[in-house]
């Protein structure tokens, strides 16, 4: 189908997905009408994806001025066809999501129903469960809307939270790259999630795993991909105690031994 039209989007973007994602819809024609970015303390890469947009700063807010009523109510009286939702961490009310004319589209970096909620990928390296990343339409709940499109992702033996976090953001790009001309052109629909499997993670739940007990008993398995789940690139998150003292661990994996070593063995 030969597209007559671009689209009126209101993008609420952050990180680097939402900078990709940005680009990519001025690239192709579509028309960005308001951006929304996250407050100063949960911001990632802002400031490129407010250049990627184009848009003059009176058509750029932060996410607190969706708290306000009067905001949403102003929101509703813009014409415009699909909200899109790149790593937004807050919930949007139904009157704004009941304004888009032709739909919405949330990034979610997990196999949905599996792991909704926060920090889906440390979760599937403790416990095993599918890593993902899917595209669905939003409603007022947290990652339950019906799926536009998923793909499954493959943990490797040498992923830690950081190397996942990299792949899924940017499988997530790919497959909404993918899929966006296929929403665009109404051949494909979402699906509802099957609630039945569905498992969800509030964000405290991330801080129970970060203190490690040197007198718990556990298997060498669990261990790793505890460590491996709290390492996020030079950071590592989980840590034991010596003496009132906090030690914190991160683990370097890899297929040979040699992490650049300079000196010594």
């Amino acid at each position: 189908m030969v597209r007559n039209m671009n689209k009126k989007i209101i993008l609420l973007a952050n990180d680097r997905p939402g900078i990709e994602i940005c680009k990519y819809l001025i690239d192709h024609g579509e028309t960005i009408l308001r951006l929304y970015i996250h407050d100063p303390e949960e911001q990632k890469y802002a400031n490129e994806i407010i250049s990627n947009s184009r848009l003059d700063q009176r058509n750029i807010f932060l996410a607190g001025t969706l708290k306000d009523p009067d905001h949403i109510k102003e929101i509703s009286n813009i014409h415009f066809d699909y909200i899109i939702s790149v790593y937004w961490a807050h919930l949007l009310p139904k009157s704004l999501l009941d304004s888009a004319r032709e739909g919405t589209v949330n990034f979610h970096p997990a196999l949905l129903p599996i792991n909704r909620g926060w920090y889906p990928h440390v979760h599937s390296i403790i416990d095993g469960s599918p890593l993902g990343v899917t595209l669905h339409a939003m409603d007022e709940s947290a990652d339950t809307g019906p799926i536009w499109a998923q793909k499954e992702i493959s943990l490797s033996p040498y992923d830690t939270a950081g190397t996942i976090y990299d792949k899924l953001q940017k499988e997530i790009v790919a497959l909404f790259i993918e899929t966006w001309p296929k929403i665009l052109d109404k051949s494909i629909v979402p699906i509802p999630q099957d609630n039945s499997r569905a498992v969800y993670h509030k964000k405290k739940e991330i801080d129970a795993l970060d203190k490690v007990n040197l007198e718990s008993s556990m298997k060498v398995r669990e261990i790793i991909n505890l460590l491996r789940a709290r390492s996020f690139g030079t950071m590592g998150f989980a840590f034991y105690e010596v003496d009132g003292e906090k030690v914190y661990v991160n683990i370097k994996l890899g297929k040979s031994n040699n992490f650049k070593k300079k000196d010594g063995i």
